[in-house]
């Protein structure tokens, strides 16, 4: 194992991604076609912007390694991708200028007037299925999606929140509060 690798390992395990990312490149520079420093490299980029995913995902992938895995390197960099595809996708439905936009070309309502709703129908399973098929609520806020998830699961719509959680937790993976609702799933 490339040296500059080893040493860019243990920088990322004590996050200090910007000496982790200094000894990835030297590891590329003596040997461009590495694909573990590139991993390396790509998830200390990651790491700028979502440590705890980018950790998840280093470990992840250095457990399949160890495993023996086939081809993990390119296994890696396509979730990699679909990672940060997924959060680009996101980021922009919580952007805040687009957020008025979307609720009128999605024929939608905004999370606080959904609540409005539910409180003068005086049941969120009675005001979201009055909804659910007609109008999307748009959500802005985690802990906002994380309480409309609590509420599905609490009035019964558990196939629904299943799927929500899957999503969420592909790019939360180690959030205790999304890891606490698939939990309540499976009671």
């Amino acid at each position: 194992m490339n040296p500059h690798f080893q040493q860019g390992i243990e920088y990322f395990y004590e996050r200090r991604f910007m000496e982790a990312m200094r000894h990835f490149a030297l590891a590329l520079s003596d040997n461009p076609q590495d694909k573990e420093a590139r991993i390396g490299a790509i998830l200390c980029d990651m790491a700028s912007s979502n440590e705890e995913q980018a950790m998840a995902l280093f470990e992840y992938y250095l457990l399949t390694k160890q495993n023996g895995a086939q081809d993990c390197e390119d296994v890696m960099e396509e979730i990699i991708n679909s990672v940060e595809e997924n959060s680009d996708k996101i980021a922009h439905l919580f952007n805040r200028k687009d957020l008025e936009a979307r609720i009128n070309a999605e024929n939608g309502i905004k999370y606080e007037d959904f609540m409005a709703l539910i409180e003068s129908r005086g049941s969120f399973k009675e005001a979201f299925e009055d909804i659910m098929f007609s109008t999307k609520v748009i959500i802005s806020k985690k802990e906002d999606f994380v309480d409309f998830l609590a509420k599905l699961i609490d009035n019964g719509f558990i196939e629904m929140s299943l799927n929500y959680l899957e999503s969420a937790v592909t790019l939360f993976p180690n959030d205790e509060q999304l890891l606490s609702l698939i939990k309540k799933v499976q009671k």
